[in-house]
Protein backbone atom coordinates (compact mmCIF):
# COMPACT_ATOMS: atom_id res chain seq x y z
CA UNK A 1 0.00 0.00 0.00
CA UNK A 2 1.32 3.42 -0.87
CA UNK A 3 1.95 5.88 1.92
CA UNK A 4 -0.50 8.35 0.38
CA UNK A 5 -3.32 5.80 0.57
CA UNK A 6 -2.27 4.88 4.11
CA UNK A 7 -2.26 8.56 5.15
CA UNK A 8 -5.76 9.10 3.75
CA UNK A 9 -7.03 5.92 5.42
CA UNK A 10 -5.68 7.01 8.80
CA UNK A 11 -7.28 10.44 8.49
CA UNK A 12 -10.73 9.12 7.60
CA UNK A 13 -10.40 5.65 9.18
CA UNK A 14 -11.23 3.74 5.98
CA UNK A 15 -10.92 -0.03 5.67
CA UNK A 16 -7.96 -1.35 3.66
CA UNK A 17 -8.39 -1.70 -0.09
CA UNK A 18 -9.59 -5.14 -1.17
CA UNK A 19 -8.07 -6.65 -4.30
CA UNK A 20 -11.19 -8.75 -4.98
CA UNK A 21 -13.62 -5.81 -5.10
CA UNK A 22 -14.58 -3.11 -7.61
CA UNK A 23 -15.28 0.27 -6.05
CA UNK A 24 -17.94 2.78 -7.11
CA UNK A 25 -17.08 6.41 -7.82
CA UNK A 26 -18.35 7.42 -4.39
CA UNK A 27 -16.23 4.77 -2.63
CA UNK A 28 -13.18 5.58 -4.76
CA UNK A 29 -13.50 9.28 -3.98
CA UNK A 30 -12.96 8.54 -0.28
CA UNK A 31 -9.59 6.92 -1.02
CA UNK A 32 -8.41 9.36 -3.71
CA UNK A 33 -9.56 12.64 -2.18
CA UNK A 34 -11.18 13.77 -5.45
CA UNK A 35 -14.90 14.06 -6.11
CA UNK A 36 -16.98 11.21 -7.48
CA UNK A 37 -18.05 13.51 -10.31
CA UNK A 38 -14.41 14.14 -11.28
CA UNK A 39 -13.76 10.39 -11.31
CA UNK A 40 -16.75 9.75 -13.57
CA UNK A 41 -15.74 12.51 -16.00
CA UNK A 42 -12.10 11.38 -16.06
CA UNK A 43 -13.18 7.78 -16.68
CA UNK A 44 -15.49 8.85 -19.52
CA UNK A 45 -12.64 10.86 -21.09
CA UNK A 46 -10.28 7.85 -20.61
CA UNK A 47 -7.86 9.90 -18.50
CA UNK A 48 -7.74 7.37 -15.65
CA UNK A 49 -7.79 3.59 -15.57
CA UNK A 50 -11.12 1.99 -14.75
CA UNK A 51 -13.41 -0.91 -15.62
CA UNK A 52 -16.97 -0.56 -16.86
CA UNK A 53 -19.66 -2.78 -15.40
CA UNK A 54 -22.49 -2.18 -17.80
CA UNK A 55 -22.40 1.57 -18.28
CA UNK A 56 -21.03 2.32 -14.82
CA UNK A 57 -17.32 2.89 -14.17
CA UNK A 58 -15.70 0.94 -11.36
CA UNK A 59 -12.18 1.00 -9.92
CA UNK A 60 -10.04 -1.85 -8.62
CA UNK A 61 -7.68 -1.48 -5.67
CA UNK A 62 -4.75 -1.21 -8.10
CA UNK A 63 -6.56 1.51 -10.09
CA UNK A 64 -7.03 3.49 -6.87
CA UNK A 65 -3.37 3.08 -5.93
CA UNK A 66 -2.36 4.30 -9.41
CA UNK A 67 -4.64 7.35 -9.19
CA UNK A 68 -3.26 8.29 -5.75
CA UNK A 69 0.33 7.77 -6.94
CA UNK A 70 -0.30 9.86 -10.06
CA UNK A 71 0.74 6.99 -12.33
CA UNK A 72 0.34 7.76 -16.05
CA UNK A 73 -2.53 6.06 -17.86
CA UNK A 74 -2.33 4.78 -21.42
CA UNK A 75 -5.65 5.45 -23.10
CA UNK A 76 -7.35 2.48 -24.70
CA UNK A 77 -6.93 2.32 -28.44
CA UNK A 78 -10.28 2.25 -30.07
CA UNK A 79 -10.49 0.59 -33.41
CA UNK A 80 -12.03 2.65 -36.11
CA UNK A 81 -15.20 1.06 -37.37
CA UNK A 82 -15.81 1.02 -41.07
CA UNK A 83 -19.27 0.72 -42.48
CA UNK A 84 -19.80 -1.30 -45.60
CA UNK A 85 -21.76 0.52 -48.22
CA UNK A 86 -24.91 -1.24 -49.25
CA UNK A 87 -24.64 -2.08 -52.93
Amino acid sequence: MTTAVADIRQTIDLPPLRDDYLYTAEETSLYTNVSANWLKRAAAADRIQNTYVGRFPRWSAQNIRDIVAGAPHRPRRRERQTHKNAA
